[in-house]
């Protein structure tokens, strides 16, 4: 009975209604306001409208003119920082650094650190293993200036001396003891990846265990080193010299001398 009367109510309402209309283009409401209509895929306007402008081709550089500059930021090239040296002129301007060294006929170590931008100051062990003498003391390096192409730096170090008397290699030998102060003057120059170094020296040495005695050293010696890591330098340096004394001091005869060694420093800060 109730979906009889459902059934009945439904068809009264659909023929109240009657059918649905179409509503054309002309009867549409117009757009709400602010909104507009997307323009027709073709890009066609209103109809009788002028067609749009087309937007100009990039210009082109005419032929043989400079190539505009790039927008992109050039990359700043870092420069390497320059590995600090003992055997060098250049001051280790704050740094600390280490150097070793070993062959004909000395063993060695020295450390110094830079106590001002261009003031060094160092400890150093010499053992010329060959006479059996040590050398140990300080040292003070300071540049000079420029000598044409080349830094210029003076040194000057003061030590106290000991020969143990061996006498494997030079049977004269004797031992003894005393005082060394060492006058030098430094040329070095950065090249061919490395740096090269000259060094004039004049140690001059008051023995006092028996006698005074008296001997004086003169050498000249170059050097050469390359980095082998970041903090790491390795090279060698070679010398020549004449040893001369007077009175006790041991192995005092005039004779010449030379030196080889390999070398190795070790930059710390």
């Amino acid at each position: 009975m109730l979906a009889t009367v459902a059934a009945l109510q439904l068809l009264a309402l659909a023929q109240i209604s009657g059918p649905p209309k179409l509503v054309t283009p002309e009867e549409a409401p117009p757009p709400a306001s602010g909104e507009q209509g997307a323009p027709p895929p073709d890009g066609g306007g209103a109809p009788g409208a002028p067609p749009a402008a087309e937007a100009p081709p990039p210009e082109r550089p005419a032929a043989g003119a400079p190539p505009l500059p790039s927008r992109r930021p050039a990359l700043a090239t870092a420069e390497r920082p320059r590995q600090a040296s003992l055997l060098g002129a250049e001051p280790l301007r704050g740094a600390s650094a280490a150097l070793v060294w070993a062959g004909w006929s000395s063993l060695g170590a020295t450390y110094a650190i830079g106590f001002s931008q261009e003031d060094d100051l160092g400890v150093f062990l010499d053992y010329d293993w060959a006479k059996t003498e040590s050398r140990i003391g300080l040292f003070y390096r300071r540049p000079l200036g420029k000598a044409g192409p080349f830094d210029m730096a003076g040194r000057l170090a003061a030590s106290w001396y000991t020969n143990f008397g061996a006498g494997y290699v030079y049977s004269d030998n004797h031992s003894d003891r005393g005082v060394d102060v060492t006058p030098a003057l430094v040329l070095s120059r950065r090249a061919v990846g490395g740096l090269f170094s000259a060094t004039a020296e004049a140690p001059m040495t008051v023995t006092m265990k028996y006698r005074a005695g008296f001997l004086f050293s003169p050498r000249l010696s170059l050097a050469f080193e390359v980095p082998l890591y970041p903090q790491v330098t390795v090279g060698a340096r070679v010398g020549a010299g004449y040893r001369a004394g007077a009175g006790d001091a041991p192995l005092r005869e005039g004779r010449g001398e030379l030196q080889f060694l390999v070398v190795a420093g070790y930059q710390l800060l």
